[in-house]
């Protein structure tokens, strides 16, 4: 294994040997190697792709379908109708909690008649505050 001690120029780290790359100990750091222009030469050479003869393609006789979209052009704003589709399960889920509440029991007795835990109708109560609107638009658009 081969060290170069206090080599690395980020962390003054010890260098180690990995491969044909040196890597820092401490901070693992690459540093490549720089190679000479006949190393490269001797590299590219190796490397060169030879062509091979093939034969030539035959023409197709059957046209090519045509490509199918891949986003339903009915359905542009997926995510607004995602929403949608959300905001009314939540609304068909928590109407029973919705109605108690409008009638004015309490989160206990909520809890009891529908089953739920009193922190699902907390927090049920609290998506209905969240949803009315507040004084200050009611003043802006009067």
């Amino acid at each position: 294994m081969q060290c170069q001690l206090k080599s690395c120029s980020k962390c003054q780290g010890d260098l180690v040997l990995d491969g044909d790359e040196w890597r820092c100990w401490q901070c693992g750091q690459y540093y490549y190697p720089v190679r000479s222009p006949e190393a490269l030469s001797d590299l590219m050479e190796e490397t060169a792709v030879v062509p091979v003869a093939t034969a030539p393609k035959a023409k197709r006789t059957q046209p090519m379908p045509p490509r199918r979209p891949t986003r339903s052009l009915r359905d542009v704003n997926s995510r607004i109708a995602a929403r949608d589709r959300s905001e009314r399960r939540w609304w068909l889920k928590n109407l029973e909690i919705v109605r108690h509440l409008d009638d004015g029991k309490s989160v206990k007795e909520i809890s009891s008649l529908v089953g739920r835990g009193q922190r699902q109708v907390r927090i049920v109560r609290e998506r209905l505050y969240d949803m009315r609107p507040t004084g200050a638009i009611e003043a802006l658009v009067s």
